[in-house]
């Protein structure tokens, strides 16, 4: 690997760096965090590509994500001796608890566990005994409640995620409705140039492999939405939702298996009633 610069040369390196990302911020210094100065995960990979290039270093995942500001990824990017000891700084709780990354200003229940790479972001909140998978991204404004699954590589954009929620590998669930890269007078997008619509799941609920939901879409509680679906409209509870786009074809069963014509479970023996569109679990014994 290339020599790495001087300490001094290598801060400059990196403040240059985070000005092109972000002009708005004429003089970052080097005591900002990254979250202050607006770099998003996908501004962090900018700026590694970008010190990369001006100096020959391979930048890791862990010193990317690790680093809460310029001054400090300048001092995870020395060698031990040219500066003070690189540690990785460990998110909080046990050390079985979260082993991904947990953004400063991001939160994470009692009993939620982080696999390698998941990442929760700032402003977003997971409850308690969740499972995050490797890679998935929870992002800004999201919300994930109890006992929740995520699968990985999984992506939450804002998201509204109901207790015992399934959303199983590398389904996405989108939030921005129309979205561009810049305003129409070509200024990079920031937070307030465009309108959230998040995406809302409900209680005991499971998205599939590979589905994505669109903006503003609510998936009802124990709804199943099927692999690779793409879903544009709304999903009544307990609906079974298959294709692109994905359209209801049954019903199932808190259970997850799909009712009959009778609409009882033949794993389980619960039965439901149907009023309109509405989906109720019956109260009484399995009806014959």
């Amino acid at each position: 690997m290339t020599a790495a610069p001087a300490p001094d040369q290598l801060l400059q390196q990196v403040l240059h760096a985070v000005q092109q990302i972000r002009p708005e911020h004429t003089t970052p210094q080097p005591g900002d965090t990254f979250t202050a100065l607006g770099l998003d995960s996908l501004d962090r990979l900018a700026l590694a590509v970008a010190l990369e290039q001006a100096t020959g270093l391979a930048i890791c995942d862990q010193v990317l994500s690790d680093a809460t500001g310029p001054a400090d990824l300048t001092r995870r990017l020395l060698p031990p001796g040219r500066t003070s000891p690189m540690t990785r700084q460990r998110t909080p709780g046990p050390p079985s608890s979260h082993a991904g990354w947990l953004d400063e200003g991001a939160v994470a229940g009692d009993g939620t566990r982080l696999w390698h790479q998941a990442q929760i972001t700032a402003g977003a909140v997971a409850g308690d005994d969740c499972t995050l998978g490797k890679g998935c991204f929870i992002g800004g404004g999201s919300t994930v409640g109890n006992r929740v699954k995520i699968g990985s590589y999984a992506s939450l954009f804002g998201a509204s995620i109901g207790d015992e929620a399934m959303i199983c590998p590398g389904a996405l669930l989108l939030e921005d409705p129309a979205p561009r890269a810049t305003t129409p007078e070509g200024r990079r997008k920031g937070p307030g140039d465009w309108t959230r619509r998040p995406v809302t799941i409900g209680t005991g609920a499971t998205i599939g492999a590979a589905a994505v939901i669109a903006p503003g879409v609510t998936v009802g509680a124990y709804a199943l939405v099927g692999l690779g679906a793409v879903v544009l409209r709304d999903v009544p509870a307990h609906g079974l939702v298959i294709g692109n786009p994905a359209r209801q074809v049954g019903w199932v069963c808190r259970c997850a298996a799909t009712l009959n014509a009778r609409l009882a479970c033949p794993a389980c023996s619960r039965t439901y009633q149907r009023e309109a569109d509405q989906l109720t679990e019956h109260p009484g014994p399995p009806i014959e």
